[in-house]
């Protein structure tokens, strides 16, 4: 026991004089500050690397590199000293006085060890934190990838990357996505990641960058934790524009095996690819466009970038492009010839790639436009079968659902839409019309708000809110409505609301100038056509000139009926022009073949009840009117419309009219 002691005393003597050593070598101090500059250079390079596309093992190499230099700054602080005289060799001071068999070098590889000891530690810690072992959940927001490309002429190519990235993603049912354009609208925020993942409901966020150059190409991209934005993947791609498929599907099943979950991709590389760069390059211009589709000049760009990519390549991606856009290009104008080449366009695209999503979602929008609601609902159903959180198929589904009279299953199918994709100006903008259409208006106003707050540059919600105020009998907020949709983008919609507010002002002139410059720009509607000859008709000794926009709206609603023959308004409009044409017999057979009123909106309602008052029928149009008031129409507008003047001098009329199912809405408003 007491050679024990004796021992533990020498050891720890020698301990006391090893502390002592290494405060007057200052070895501990410049361990320290070594510590703390090492500790700022890494910090910064976690920072700045990204930016220049460095790969990920390039941060590796630099706390490895890191811990050596920390080996090498000890060594020189043990072995050397800095003096006014310069640097010299240390004194071994007390370490002359221990004798041990290795000698006094047992300390130098004592420190070593212990170094050495400590780098092992910390990268195990770091590597330890690998993606086998962390828990960072299953959902993920894909960030728009910023374009470095010389030029800066490649954003469309980066949001392309993202949306491929994206769409690989969202095909896994075991991963919630934050949809695409909720994510784009984080483009050049100044809020960190913790921050955008909190406005995204996510746990994680993929971002990346593109540096295009050419036929070559440099793609770098990471994950980063949404809590603590630290990053837990990253790697980075080089090589030419036709390894970018491989590379989008390697950044997905990366991010795949991060999350612990199985890539169950369907996509047929045979279909969905292409060999030809520029097939691709003008695909992801088409996408683009048809993404921004402010104008019908987007569309059209799309159309034109779209048909040039199948003209270089046949592939799904861009045949289900074009079959979306084309459609999209008719319901901006309703041009018959336009449908006639959507419907080719998009049956072949059905026949060639019948199991793809995009296919799935562009038949689908057809199928709701054209008047086969139910076929579109389940063209939507498969698509969320197979990807349970598609926003876009949530959308579609509102929609058709809604035109199949299932109001409340619409309103939560847009919900969820607008739950998997808030950022998306069109959801809150279906969801505000459906409101409308409902007489909801309070409901209509807040949610097309939302939309225009979304998209200012969208003259489609603008017109909306503007029929709202209208029906509120708010008629000059109503015109600020409309300049603001026409000051942004002139268009018929615009134009006609704007025609519409004037009419009901009792100005026919301005009214009659408005539906002519909707009708000009979209000849081939058949409600601008039957607005127009009501405000000529509404001035006097026009009725010859009124004769001649009567028709053409029977042309125009026919028009309209070959291609949707479901269209309720339409049929309501021509039965309304037959019976102010004076051709009583085809306006008493079309009323005829009209459904009940269930499936009539409002708008169709007053329509059927104004030909009913042409044709004498008093009483089936207070039915109809009637109607109309119980979904919302105020019976102000009913008293202030210039062509129900002469009837409400009629008592039979006006003892027919119920007050009670209107909205608590006197005749006495108007103007607010």
């Amino acid at each position: 026991m007491r050679v024990a002691g004796i021992a533990s005393l020498n050891l720890h003597s020698r301990l006391t004089r090893l502390l002592i050593e290494l405060r007057r070598r200052r070895v501990l101090r410049v361990l320290g500050a070594y510590a703390v500059v090492a500790w700022v250079v890494v910090q910064v390079a976690d920072i700045v690397l990204p930016a220049f596309l460095a790969p990920a093992w390039i941060m590796t190499a630099l706390l490895s590199l890191s811990a050596l230099g920390s080996l090498i700054a000890v060594f020189l602080a043990w072995r050397f000293d800095l003096t006014p005289q310069g640097i010299v060799r240390t004194d071994t001071g007390l370490l002359a006085d221990m004798h041990l068999d290795l000698g006094a070098r047992w300390i130098d590889y004592a420190i070593i060890a212990a170094l050495t000891v400590i780098l092992v530690f910390v990268l195990a810690e770091r590597s330890g934190q690998t993606t086998d072992s962390l828990d960072i959940g299953h959902s993920v927001a894909v960030l728009p990838f910023v374009d470095l490309s010389p030029e800066h002429d490649s954003q469309y190519f980066g949001d392309g990357i993202a949306e491929a990235v994206l769409e690989n993603l969202a095909r896994i049912p075991a991963i919630r996505i934050s949809s695409r354009t909720s994510s784009f609208a984080y483009r050049g925020t100044s809020l960190d990641a913790p921050s955008v993942a909190k406005a995204l409901g996510v746990e994680n966020l993929l971002e990346g960058s593109v540096r295009k150059s050419g036929d070559q190409l440099r793609i770098n991209a990471r994950l980063i934790n949404g809590s603590d934005g630290t990053q837990i993947w990253g790697d980075s791609y080089a090589g030419s524009l036709q390894d970018v498929f491989t590379v989008q599907d390697h950044i997905s099943q990366s991010i795949a095996a991060v999350m612990q979950v199985q890539l169950e991709s369907e996509r047929d590389a045979a279909m969905l690819t292409t060999a030809s760069t520029e097939a691709y390059d003008q695909y992801l211009r088409g996408r683009n466009s048809l993404r921004r589709q402010s104008s019908i000049e987007d569309i059209d760009q799309a159309i034109g970038h779209f048909q040039t990519a199948l003209q270089l390549d046949q592939f799904a991606l861009a045949a289900a492009g074009l079959c979306r856009a084309l459609w999209e290009r008719y319901e901006f104008n309703r041009d018959p010839d336009l449908a006639v080449l959507a419907l080719q366009q998009c049956q072949q695209t059905e026949a060639q790639y019948p199991e793809l999503a995009e296919t799935k979602i562009a038949i689908g929008n057809l199928l709701a436009g054209s008047g086969e609601p139910s076929r579109a609902a389940e063209s939507f159903r498969k698509v969320l079968r197979q990807q349970p959180h598609n926003a876009e198929a949530h959308g579609g589904l509102g929609v058709a659902l809604f035109a199949l009279g299932q109001t409340d299953a619409a309103a939560a199918e847009l919900q969820q839409a607008i739950n998997l994709d808030p950022a998306y100006w069109y959801y809150h903008y279906q969801y505000g019309a459906q409101h409308y259409f409902r007489g909801e208006y309070d409901q209509a106003v807040k949610a097309l708000s939302k939309s225009i707050q979304l998209n200012p540059q969208s003259p489609r919600a603008y017109s909306a809110l503007g029929g709202v105020y209208f029906m509120q009998g708010k008629f000059l907020l109503a015109a600020e409505t409309y300049r603001e949709s026409i000051n942004r983008f002139p268009n018929a919609i615009a134009y006609s609301n704007a025609g519409t507010n004037y009419f009901f002002a009792g100005d026919f002139s301005q009214a009659e100038a408005m539906f002519e410059r909707a009708l000009a720009m979209s000849p081939a509607d058949f409600r601008y056509a039957g607005f127009l000859a009501w405000a000529i008709a509404a001035q006097p000794g026009r009725q010859q000139d009124a004769a001649h926009y009567h028709q053409l709206t029977v042309n125009n609603a026919l028009a309209r009926l070959a291609i949707n023959s479901q269209d309720g308004e339409a049929h309501a409009c021509l039965a309304e022009q037959f019976a102010a044409l004076g051709d009583n017999t085809a306006a008493r057979e079309t009323l005829a073949e009209l459904p009940q009123y269930e499936p009539l909106n409002i708008n169709a309602l007053t329509m059927v009840a104004s030909a009913q008052l042409l044709l004498g029928q008093i009483e089936q149009a207070a039915g109809s009117f009637n109607r109309a008031l119980e979904l919302g129409l105020p019976l102000f507008l009913l008293t202030k419309d210039p062509r129900l003047e002469q009837f409400w001098d009629d008592p039979n009329f006006a003892a027919l009219i119920d007050p009670v199912t209107s909205n608590p809405l006197t005749s006495t408003q108007g103007e607010e």
